[in-house]
């Protein structure tokens, strides 16, 4: 079984971008990949949308992951951290190496694969959220200054710019996103880097930090351990 290509690799990390969309010919494929686990987390969304969402962004995960462990994708194990990032677990001894993250926001999803400790987030931007609202409750005190003196039509990808550096690092640590976020505190301009981080989450020494081009309308970030 070979490696699919991915969307890019950036610091020796595979990104696979992929939709979260598809036909009822090739649903089921996906849905019969599933653990009966993920069959239940699916069944509990009110909308079939966001079920069939979950269950083609878990299957695809299974099939992407499978082509680097050479194994059937519904074999595929995980388990969780205590924070709910999952790992990956079996005798495969490949499987003890390989290091992962997913994300997804609306019809799309963001799988990271690599070597080393790492996270990534994707986030379709929502212009129906009040921006300054959730630039208070997320920005540091520098972010959020440099943020208010761009122009309006600026504002909107420059929120989600912070926001997904911001998660990727939460994401690669372990942490949730109410966990100190307002001091992750990432560079406004030039090459994105972490400027500060709060204790539970290492020095800025320890993680690379990346933006990643994933379209119109879309932000994307992935934090490396260095």
């Amino acid at each position: 079984m070979f490696k699919q290509k991915s969307f890019q690799t950036v610091a020796g990390v595979d990104l696979h971008l992929e939709s979260l969309v598809a036909d009822d010919g090739a649903f089921p494929r996906y849905w019969h990949l599933l653990s009966a686990n993920e069959r239940q987390a699916a069944q509990r969304f009110q909308f079939e949308e966001l079920r069939r969402r979950y269950a083609i962004c878990h299957g695809k995960l299974r099939v992407l992951l499978a082509a680097y462990l050479d194994m059937a994708p519904e074999a595929i194990e995980f388990a969780r951290h205590a924070f709910g990032k999952p790992y990956l677990i079996g005798r495969q001894q490949q499987a003890l190496a390989l290091q992962f993250n997913l994300s997804h926001s609306g019809d799309r999803m963001l799988l990271a694969v690599g070597q080393r400790q790492l996270g990534v987030d994707i986030e379709m931007w929502n212009r129906r959220h009040e921006p300054g609202l959730l630039a208070q409750e997320c920005l540091s005190a520098d972010e959020l200054a440099y943020w208010r003196r761009l122009p309006d039509q600026l504002q909107i990808p420059a929120f989600y710019r912070f926001w997904t550096r911001k998660e990727s690092l939460l994401k690669a640590v372990g942490a949730g996103i109410g966990n100190g976020v307002t001091d992750v505190v990432t560079s406004t301009e030039g090459v994105p880097k972490f400027l500060s981080l709060p204790p539970q989450c290492g020095t800025i020494a320890d993680w690379c930090l990346y933006d990643v081009a994933v379209g119109d309308d879309c932000s994307a970030a992935l934090t490396v351990l260095a």
